[in-house]
């Protein structure tokens, strides 16, 4: 029977999550059904794209899926690695060339000078001007899709600062100041999540876990630590929601793949619950082995965005979901996914 006693805990600040890591040495997890995300989006084109900082007052975005087919020209322009990661290796392209994707059907017409509207994620919007037609080329056109993008220059030079680095980037629309009005759009929430908080969905996912472990799997886990990673967020609405990340993993066994590995999306009301729960993806150490919450978006029209980091044998995706209750990542709403070779 699961036992009712409240666990031991310790709290530890992760930096590269910007999240409190809580280390549980008392609970235990079943390992859950492999989760994984398609790589493509199933749905007609989509109306919004995923961005990502590429320095101080630039931003990099990628419209559409294309095939070069080994075309791209010699004179194309290797360019940095953008700040943000999971932007890989892309490099300048001629405008002429770019011309003759932008022609075709499906594919979203840009050219220097054209004006988006950038989603930042905390209900600001701000003008990004495209600067710079930019291609990111698969090594395997075959698996993996080559990406047709831009540069993009954002009004203000301390626009991006303490931002997530992650945005969404839309058509321009006159009446976005009032879609995402500051304080009352969809975000992520900058606070810590209280302890007793997560201490409750420590014992949540644990309950969860209980319910089809087999006897091996307590075994195997009944020794070690828990580390739990909790995120707060607001819907379009305003309600609150968590996204949470636990493993159970030897310490002894550093690089080593998790014993086990579970995370959820859980709602507070009228009691904490859970309400959807994702797997592992990938072989690898905490926190890249479950879906990482990179930040969430206010698309307006009520709803709630949310970008997500997948890594997987060989690939990172990045994703750009309608976030709904009661479903995980498989069967949300995809708008858009990037998936770029490690």
């Amino acid at each position: 029977m699961l036992s009712t006693n409240p666990p031991s805990v310790g709290l530890v600040y992760n930096r590269r999550m910007g999240l409190r890591s809580l280390p549980l040495a008392f609970f235990a997890l079943v390992a859950m059904a492999t989760s994984s995300v398609p790589a493509v989006a199933q749905t007609s084109k989509p109306r919004f794209w995923l961005a990502g900082r590429y320095d101080g007052d630039r931003i990099i975005v990628f419209f559409d899926a294309v095939k070069f087919k080994g075309t791209v020209p010699r004179s194309a322009r290797p360019l940095p690695i953008p700040a943000t990661f999971g932007f890989l290796f892309q490099s300048e392209l001629p405008t002429s060339y770019v011309a003759q994707f932008t022609r075709q059907a499906g594919v979203e017409r840009f050219s220097a000078g054209d004006q988006y509207d950038l989603l930042l994620g905390d209900g600001r919007v701000a003008t990004a001007t495209i600067t710079t037609p930019v291609g990111y080329v698969s090594d395997d056109e075959e698996d993996d899709p080559s990406y047709l993008g831009a540069l993009a220059k954002v009004d203000g030079a301390t626009t991006l600062l303490g931002t997530q680095g992650y945005y969404v980037l839309e058509r321009h629309d006159s009446s976005a100041d009032v879609l995402h009005a500051p304080g009352k759009a969809a975000r992520l929430v900058e606070e810590p999540v209280r302890f007793d908080v997560q201490t409750q969905i420590a014992a949540l996912l644990t309950e969860r876990a209980n319910i089809a472990a087999t006897a091996e799997e307590r075994r195997q886990i009944k020794s070690l630590a828990l580390t739990l990673a909790v995120q707060a967020f607001r819907l379009a609405d305003g309600e609150l929601r968590y996204y949470a990340r636990a493993e159970w993993s030897a310490s002894d066994r550093p690089g080593a793949a998790p014993v086990l590995a579970l995370a959820a999306w859980i709602v507070p009301h009228p009691k904490l619950h859970i309400a959807a729960v994702e797997g592992i993806t990938s072989p690898y150490d905490f926190p890249d082995d479950l879906p990482n919450l990179l930040n969430v978006i206010d698309l307006g029209g009520g709803k709630t965005g949310i970008i997500a980091d997948i890594t997987g044998p060989g690939d990172n995706t990045l994703g750009l979901w309608e976030y709904q209750d009661g479903v995980d990542l498989n069967h949300m709403h995809l708008f858009q996914s990037l998936v770029m070779d490690e």
